[in-house]
């Protein structure tokens, strides 16, 4: 069998085609070497923001005190509020509706007695000047004005009575409403008070945790671009 072979003056050339021909990987260019004012300039401006980062951070958890402090004197005050209410509602019931219920029939009584005593007045006086020889004029004027005296008295009897029958069926259910309104009200405004209060402290409590996640951040780079320059 017949070798074939390559003569020198054919593979010279292959061989320097080959060593020209550009390869696929290419070698990694080596990084610019920062100088060291640079890299000066570059540590100030962290610390920098690491000043500012720490300070946000001494802001930010000053506002959640602050915050804290006002949504506790906020609760305590609706608080307040609701135990007013709810006093003012047992202070009507107990006392003050009793007390005006009271009063009212008392002046009522009054009235029907008085009533009655007009009346009866009229009748002694009717039952008088009959056995009494009196003129005609006197008598009539004694008699009308007694009759007149019983009239206003029987006048007053429905007056009384219109306002007691007002003070039962009106005035009272409504006052006793309103005031149940009013311990609604205290309450719904303590449970929005506590609740964004809630919201609030939730929000603090993301808005510091930001912040000192930043200034760790910081920190870790600062350290990390100490250690560079140190090398």
């Amino acid at each position: 069998m017949k070798r074939a072979f390559l003569f020198p003056s054919l593979l010279l050339p292959l061989c320097v085609a080959c060593a020209s021909a550009p390869s696929n990987e290419q070698a990694p260019q080596a990084k610019e070497k920062q100088s060291p004012e640079q890299a000066k300039r570059e540590l100030d401006a962290l610390e920098r923001k690491l000043e500012v980062g720490r300070a946000r951070v001494k802001k930010v958890a000053l506002e959640q005190s602050y915050s804290e402090e006002q949504l506790g004197t906020r609760i305590r005050h609706a608080r307040i509020e609701v135990e007013v209410a709810e006093a003012g509602l047992a202070r009507f019931r107990e006392v003050d509706a009793p007390q005006e219920l009271a009063s009212q029939k008392l002046d009522l009584r009054s009235a029907k007695d008085r009533a009655q005593e007009a009346a009866d007045e009229l009748k002694q006086i009717e039952l008088m000047y009959k056995e009494q020889d009196l003129d005609d004029l006197t008598a009539e004027f004694v008699v009308s004005r007694g009759r007149r005296s019983a009239e206003r008295a029987a006048a007053r009897i429905a007056i009384q009575e219109g306002k007691l029958n007002a003070l039962e069926t009106r005035t009272h259910p409504q006052k006793q409403r309103q005031l149940e309104l009013a311990i609604d009200k205290a309450k719904a405004g303590l449970k929005s008070t506590e609740q964004d209060g809630e919201l609030g402290r939730q929000g603090k409590a993301i808005a510091l945790q930001e912040a000192e996640n930043e200034v760790a951040r910081l920190e870790y780079e600062l350290a990390a671009l100490r250690e560079k320059a140190k090398s």
